[in-house]
């Protein structure tokens, strides 16, 4: 096997729905994706397990692990870094973070270049009547992210084409583009936009989830004692 400098890597994202694959070269060697989206802390170990197993790779061989960082529900992301960073750890590997959306935008900006768009943006669900979203341009069908990471209702969307789930929920609002309208953050895309950036030295983040927004759990306050205040 190569190196580590240059072998192959593991991908984890769990933003939406969980996901896991190994690419090396360029290529995604094995993946497998959920199509739940709260059964992320059950899967992720033995889809761990399966991916590394088609793709021929043995965590010794691995270079790194990637994890999609979101924005995401804080319990996936929770889920998927906790995963990530524990695999890591235990392999001796260094663990990097991805943003979930650029896996998106790396498929969109392929088909944008096609057909002729500049610039676009990718949205997922944030539940709520919320999406999540950022404005990407695309040069000879490789990406670049412009704003955002984002968190808002559809009508405050960039008016452009728009990739990825949140445009297929709210049509009325968001200029779906054809054959993305349920596309969601894909571990293989991630791999490979984490390893185009390992090999130009950028564009990797901190192991830190960008939730945008409070998770939903809350910590109860102090109850009050009976005859307080009187």
């Amino acid at each position: 096997m190569p190196e580590h400098s240059t072998g192959p890597l593991l991908a984890l994202d769990a933003s939406a729905t969980a996901s896991a694959a190994v690419v090396a070269g360029g290529e995604i060697l094995a993946s497998w994706a959920s199509t739940e989206t709260n059964t992320h802390a059950e899967v992720l170990a033995p889809a761990v397990q399966r991916v590394l197993a088609e793709a021929h790779v043995e965590a010794g061989d691995l270079r790194a692990v990637l994890a999609g960082v979101g924005p995401g529900p804080f319990t996936g992301l929770r889920a998927g870094l906790v995963t990530a960073r524990s695999l890591a750890f235990a392999w001796g590997v260094e663990v990097h973070g991805v943003m979930s959306l650029d896996a998106i935008a790396y498929t969109a900006a392929e088909e944008a270049f096609r057909a002729g768009v500049e610039e676009f943006v990718v949205a997922t669900d944030a539940r709520r009547r919320e999406v999540y979203w950022a404005h990407y341009s695309q040069v000879g069908g490789q990406f670049q992210r412009l704003h955002g990471p984002f968190v808002t209702a559809p009508g405050e969307v960039t008016p452009l084409p728009a990739y990825g789930a949140g445009a297929g929920l709210y049509p009325e609002a968001l200029r779906a583009v054809a054959g993305f309208e349920h596309a969601v953050p894909d571990a293989g895309s991630l791999g490979l936009v984490g390893e185009l950036a390992l090999r130009r030295g950028r564009g990797l983040m901190p192991i830190q989830p960008l939730y945008l927004r409070e998770s939903d759990a809350k910590v109860p306050g102090p109850r009050k004692r009976a005859g307080a205040g009187r």
